[in-house]
């Protein structure tokens, strides 16, 4: 076979990354919409969202208002339109962080179904004060409701139940009263969430209750447009990020948690609107929804009491979902190691390998990762000077472009320069024992990570034994690392900025130039041209990243923006955390940041400016002590109320004394859980109600006095 010239290799790794690329955003993409009258077995995103503005209004709707109520009771309508047995829960429910309040929880099940432990399919109904929430989760609860249609006539295993939950941007209070209700939670066996971060984009199956082995093997089995890896799972249980297959998770309840993510900066705004809900996201989600809801239900297995055991798991272009026990990555490793063991040890006899040459190898794999995350930083650093504060922008592309750049530039000027002093093959060996390190390191810190390494490190190593056993081909050997790279690596450079926003710039770099360890050495001939290509690029790109717009009509900036009045004063001020050039203009806002919430301590500071007095009345105050008892403790009760009727009551105090319980109209806070952070000063603590008064029962070790805030607040202005 004749040797490939110098300027053939760079076009062919070009062409095959681009096919790859290619083919990773089109299976991200979302289908088009089944119209109303698809099949009745089957999901429709046009009935779904016909259902979404037959149910919900077009308009804020927390927990407490006449939205909310309106939204409810249509949810209840239409659940028993399609002949569903409906419970509405009333419960008062807190959250470890002491955010409380009265909910609604909407509950649903075939009249006669058979008893047992149940499959909830669950959404939140409730909004957040600054939108109409018609993404988050009005799109999750009529996706639920489209569901509840198709299933309605079939029988499983397993009862399905409906668990349309409340008060779920407040601190997930609807799942919270759910399962402190034992008598009912304990009919639980699954949960299948849905949830948004975004008003478009596509879904993945990103969380999952900790033992995976049992059911990772029923989705893989029965999930459509498969996106979903063990990665999400594990990063998600380590961010403080919270949804309501949390608590269920907490109680006990295995589950699984589907959301699209994009348009970041559309999430809980006024542009979480009907216009914008995307009709793609939809269909996919509820094709995704309804066959875990048929897979699960419809399981042989006890859903209770299945096997424990981690796994590891990823999407293969979202074609199908590969999976194996977590066990199983070292055996995976092991035989990767086994593999260039023999690869080396039969390289020397040929004396196609020197130990100098891998060690080179070693090097260019070190120095491409260091040098990307170099780059990585002084490009975010760049960017960031030109949009400070700005997590999501509109057009992100060409940021992102000259962060795969310069990742793809570092991995090829490593291995170009390694390639002076060593052969393709131990510069190719190098690599692979960097990726395999990697594989150990990962599997050893973040198995649900393992995979990233794994896979390509593996591949890896394959070919290094296939080259000297085969005379494999460098160029064969290097684009089917590069398959197996894209297969793990391209998922996540192609949605990390949804996810993330800005700081994903530096990522991108650092993930790219790991992609480019598995080509960079079969383009040692080349490597100078191709390095100054991608740099010229990346500048242009960068460029390109200065010059677009920062924020659009349909991406505008986020502000929040309180009027607050001092009733000890009677002074009233405009209080805001950045405000904007407008903003600032508009009112006479201080030179300096003041405190002004000092239960937050040093991060308890805003721009403030004086504002007009509207004559709002303070909340009613009334505090009530008992004497020190003979275990040196006493009970501070403390009543507050809205004499405006506003939807939420907050009470902040510090003191010295300890906090033995604390009690909330009656209710007891849930045990903390393990990751639980507390953002207050020390000594402060505080409380928030929503949807009445406020009744707390303090029991405090000591006499030392204390300092209460209390406020009401309403939400617009």
């Amino acid at each position: 076979m004749p040797a490939m010239s110098s300027l053939a290799r760079p076009l062919l790794v070009l062409v095959v990354l681009a096919a790859l690329i290619g083919l990773a955003s089109h299976q991200l993409a979302n289908p088009a919409p089944a119209p109303a009258d698809a099949p009745a077995d089957q999901f429709s995103a046009a009935r779904a969202i016909a259902t979404l503005r037959a149910t919900f209004v077009d308009a804020p709707h927390p927990i407490a208002t006449p939205a909310h109520d309106a939204v409810r009771d249509r949810i209840v309508a239409a659940l028993r339109a399609l002949d569903y047995d409906v419970h509405v829960e009333h419960v008062f429910a807190c959250n470890a962080g002491a955010s409380c309040g009265a909910v609604d929880n909407v509950i649903a099940r075939v009249p006669g179904a058979p008893p047992g432990k149940a499959v909830l399919v669950a959404a939140h109904y409730d909004s957040v004060p600054a939108g109409p929430g018609a993404s988050d989760d009005g799109v999750g609860v009529a996706s639920v409701l489209e569901v509840a249609r198709a299933i309605r006539r079939e029988a499983f295993a397993h009862p399905v139940e409906l668990f349309l939950d409340d008060g779920e941007e407040p601190g997930l209070l609807g799942a919270e009263g759910y399962v402190a209700d034992r008598a009912r939670s304990r009919d639980a066996a699954f949960v299948i969430n849905l949830e948004a971060r975004g008003t478009s984009g596509t879904p993945f199956l990103f969380e999952t209750s900790r033992e995976q082995r049992w059911l990772i093997p029923i989705v893989a089995r029965a999930l459509p447009h498969p996106i979903s890896s063990s990665l999400f799972a594990t990063i998600y249980d380590l961010l403080p990020n919270d949804t309501d297959l949390t608590v269920f998770k907490r109680a006990g309840v295995a589950g699984i948690n589907f959301a699209h993510i994009g348009d970041g900066t559309q999430y809980h705004t006024p542009l979480d609107d009907l216009a914008h809900v995307d009709a793609g996201a939809v269909q996919r989600r509820g094709e995704q929804v309804l066959a875990m809801v048929r897979a699960f239900a419809g399981a042989g297995t006890d859903l209770d009491a299945a096997a424990p055991g981690p796994a590891v798991w990823f999407d293969a272009f979202a074609l199908v979902l590969v999976w194996w026990p977590a066990g199983a990555t070292w055996v995976i490793v092991g035989a990767a190691w086994l593999a260039l063991a023999i690869a080396l040890v039969r390289g020397r006899r040929r004396a196609a390998l020197g130990l100098p040459g891998v060690v080179l190898g070693m090097a260019s794999f070190v120095v491409s990762l260091v040098l990307a995350g170099a780059l990585g930083v002084a490009l975010g650093a760049v960017l960031g000077h030109r949009a400070p504060g700005a997590l999501f922008e509109p057009y992100p592309q060409p940021a992102l472009i000259a962060a795969w750049l310069l990742g793809a530039a570092s991995a090829i000027a490593a291995a170009g320069l390694a390639r002076r002093w060593a052969s393709f093959d131990g510069v190719l060996v190098g690599h692979a024992i960097g990726w395999n390190l990697f594989a150990i390191a990962l599997a050893g810190i973040l198995p649900g990570a393992a995979y990233l390494a794994v896979v390509p490190g593996l591949v890896l190593a394959l070919g290094a034994l296939a080259r000297q056993i085969v005379r494999f081909s460098d160029v064969a050997t290097c684009l089917l690392a590069l398959v197996a790279a894209a297969c793990v690596l391209l998922p996540i450079l192609l949605i990390g900025h949804d996810a993330l926003g800005a700081p994903f710039f530096t990522a991108a770099c650092v993930l790219v130039g790991l992609l480019a360890t598995t080509f960079s050495p079969v383009l040692a001939a080349t490597w100078r041209s191709v390095v100054a290509a991608c740099v010229g690029l990346a500048i242009v790109a960068a460029g390109v990243a200065f010059a677009v717009p920062r924020h659009t009509a349909s991406h505008p900036a986020q502000l929040a923006l309180a009027h607050v009045t001092d009733a000890d004063t009677g002074a009233a001020r405009w209080q805001t955390s950045e405000p904007t050039p407008l903003v600032a203009a508009a009112a006479g806002f201080a030179p300096s940041r003041a405190p002004v919430l000092p239960w937050y301590g040093a991060r308890g500071t805003a721009d403030v400016a004086p504002a007009p007095a509207v004559g709002t009345p303070a909340p009613t105050v009334t505090v009530r002590t008992t004497p020190v008892g003979p275990d040196g403790t006493r009970t501070i009760a403390i009543d507050a109320a809205s004499q405006r009727n506003a939807p939420r009551i907050a009470i902040a105090w510090h003191s010295d004394a300890e906090l033995v319980a604390l009690r909330v109209n009656g209710t007891p806070l849930p045990p903390r859980p393990a990751r639980f952070r507390s953002y207050y000063a020390p000594g402060w603590s505080r409380v928030f109600v929503r949807g009445g008064p406020a009744h707390l029962e303090l029991v405090v070790r000591g006499a030392a006095p204390g300092d209460a805030r209390i406020s009401d607040t309403t939400f617009g202005l």
